[in-house]
């Protein structure tokens, strides 16, 4: 029995919410990945509480379980719950081909940038970071408005001397031009660069390549699901077969993917709304691997724009305000879509809040309309409105947070 077919027994098994997708789309053999339903990301935040397979729903009401929540890049953030061995299985198979393929294992010292409010910080002329561990220095990237800023950033970097870097392109492309304008060299410590969030073109990555003279790789991953494809040395994105079962839908080509570890919180057939072109190898790749790959990636996008005032507007930033109000309320923003309006120099952010907390509205739009001037300079001229989702009419594509108008 494969690794996938025993999940399929499991939750067929174990798993209620599971046993009434059996019934209701009437699957004759569980064991059979192509009888499955799609799992969409509206129906995973419908269900987030239904969905713990046997004896799970104790630890989550005992705070036993690790939570995950996705930025929401889609507009439609998410949150699962996984059982701390399973969650470390998952990733371990990540770390063994990053072992094998770049030489960096989990204590190596390593630089992250991320969207989480911080609870202890630190604080250099408007930077935000944190030592999570003698082996993590972690920046608030979307509080990094301005590129002067970028110069601290180098400079804590190269105190700190990372072995490497799990960055987003966005932000490696301004860290670049950052070394660059200031004519300073990377830590010599620097082995290694792993590229997230979103696919690095194949233009910067030759320009970090000639510059840092390290390796790079993408990693195609997510929240939900830990490492789902990773980049080896001879430029394949593996699909990190152990932890996940891949598949293209035939509809549209989106990304529908089963978790193969996670058994208190299962994603089977799970919709992960990305665009992507699956390969199989005819012979075995060079690294060691012979998982398929997958060539293209299309969906995820980090925009943004300056504002007269020379700020930075980013989706980035509007995910983490999202994201924050998340945590202080419970989860309770289900879907969300910002339109900036230029000539107006406003910020209208339509929201929809979970049904059953409704007369809660008035304290979130307060929460956003706080969080947002926290996080920009109060000389900057932008006027937010917080608006409810049933306002807007024309609702943005599933892969745009952040629409533009002149």
């Amino acid at each position: 029995m494969t690794k996938l077919e025993r999940m399929l027994k499991y939750v067929s098994e174990h798993n209620d919410f599971y046993k009434r997708r059996i019934k209701e789309y009437g699957i004759t053999n569980p064991l059979d990945i192509t009888q499955w339903p799609i799992l969409t990301r509206k129906e995973l935040q419908e269900n987030r509480y239904n969905m713990f397979s046997d004896g799970y729903k104790s630890k989550y009401l005992h705070q036993q379980l690790k939570r995950q929540s996705s930025s929401g890049s889609t507009g439609i953030p998410v949150t699962v719950y996984w059982d701390y061995p399973d969650y470390y299985a998952s990733t371990l198979h990540l770390w063994r081909r990053r072992y094998l393929h770049y030489g960096v294992v989990p204590n190596d010292r390593r630089v992250t940038f991320t969207l989480n409010t911080f609870n202890l910080k630190y604080k250099v002329d408007d930077v935000l970071y944190k030592y999570y561990s003698p082996t993590e220095l972690s920046f608030n990237i979307s509080l990094i408005q301005e590129t002067v800023l970028y110069n601290k950033v180098i400079d804590i970097i190269d105190e700190f001397q990372p072995k490497w870097l799990y960055i987003q392109p966005f932000i490696l492309q301004k860290l670049l031009l950052s070394y660059i304008k200031n004519d300073k060299k990377p830590p010599k410590s620097l082995a290694y660069i792993e590229s997230v969030g979103e696919l690095l073109t194949a233009d910067l990555k030759q320009k970090v390549i000639d510059f840092f003279k390290v390796p790079i790789a993408n990693l195609y991953g997510s929240e939900e699901m830990n490492g789902i494809a990773f980049e080896c040395p001879h430029n394949h994105m593996h699909i990190i077969s152990e932890n996940v079962h891949v598949q293209q839908s035939d509809f549209n080509g989106s990304s529908i993917i089963t978790s193969l570890t996670n058994k208190a919180m299962p994603l089977i057939r799970y919709d992960q709304s990305d665009i992507i072109k699956i390969r199989s190898l005819s012979d075995s790749c060079s690294c060691g691997f012979s998982d398929p790959v997958i060539d293209i990636i299309t969906g995820r996008s980090s925009e943004n724009l300056y504002t007269k005032d020379g700020f930075e507007l980013n989706s980035l930033l509007l995910m983490e305000i999202i994201a924050e109000v998340n945590n202080q309320f419970d989860d309770i923003v289900i879907s969300y879509n910002f339109i900036y309006y230029k000539q107006d120099h406003k910020l209208k952010c339509y929201i929809k809040v979970d049904s059953f907390r409704k007369e809660w509205f008035y304290s979130i739009q307060s929460s956003i309309n706080e969080i947002f001037k926290r996080k920009i300079s109060s000389n900057i001229n932008i006027v937010i409105e917080v608006c409810s989702m049933n306002e807007y009419q024309n609702p943005l594509g599933k892969q745009k947070i952040l629409k533009i108008v002149d």
